[in-house]
């Protein structure tokens, strides 16, 4: 993997992926989910969870994160030049990106270089992310918001801090995890039902995995 970036990225073995994201209520396609898929001409397909852990311990994470906010970049202008229907686009950021580059920066210089509404694009972040360096990604998320873009925060209920979370951290919507959805019982379904509403109280739109 370490050997093998570089190249990857180069000559296109990493692919993004665009997971739609379907308003409940309506059945109809309100956005995407940018997500990386690493297509080795000789291993074939390697999972994320083989290759990110693996950029992320090597502090190279940054270079991928930033690979498919360009990607991502690219298809929006060619849906713009081509007048084609278009949706927002989430990104998804280590919390090594806010510690080894500044992301916002490299954003901003992304939407004016493809000349990209920055309304097109979502900024999400982990739950697990916020545990450390709380401060900073406090500051840096708020920067965000301040510029324009949408936050979004993903894999909530994952970890042991997610109201905390709620309280210190402005989301403009919150992904529920997968472990709520799988299995779908009736004490998950009580619990997704408080969740909900303890959301739109806060005026954060919810999402489930």
């Amino acid at each position: 993997i370490l050997d093998n970036l570089d190249r990857a990225i180069r000559e296109g073995h990493i692919k993004v992926y665009y997971q739609p994201v379907m308003r409940a209520m309506t059945g109809k396609l309100c956005g995407c989910e940018a997500l990386a898929r690493w297509i080795d001409p000789t291993k074939g397909l390697l999972p994320p969870d083989s290759f990110i852990p693996v950029l992320e311990e090597s502090r190279l994470i940054s270079r991928l994160d930033c690979y498919v906010i360009e990607e991502v970049a690219k298809l929006l202008r060619y849906q713009i030049d081509n007048h084609f229907p278009m949706v927002p686009i989430s990104v998804n950021l280590s919390r090594y990106d806010f510690l080894l580059i500044d992301p916002l920066a490299f954003v901003e210089r992304i939407v004016e270089q493809y000349h990209i509404p920055r309304y097109y694009l979502r900024i999400e972040v982990t739950e697990s992310a916020l545990v450390k360096n709380r401060h900073l990604l406090i500051e840096k998320l708020h920067q965000f918001h301040q510029s324009g873009y949408q936050v979004w925060l993903d894999d909530f209920g994952s970890g042991y801090s997610s109201l905390n979370v709620l309280k210190d951290y402005d989301f403009d919507t919150i992904k529920f995890d997968m472990k709520f959805l799988h299995p779908f019982t009736a004490k998950s379904r009580k619990i997704l039902k408080y969740l909900v509403s303890m959301a739109k109280d806060l005026s954060v739109h919810t999402l489930a995995e």
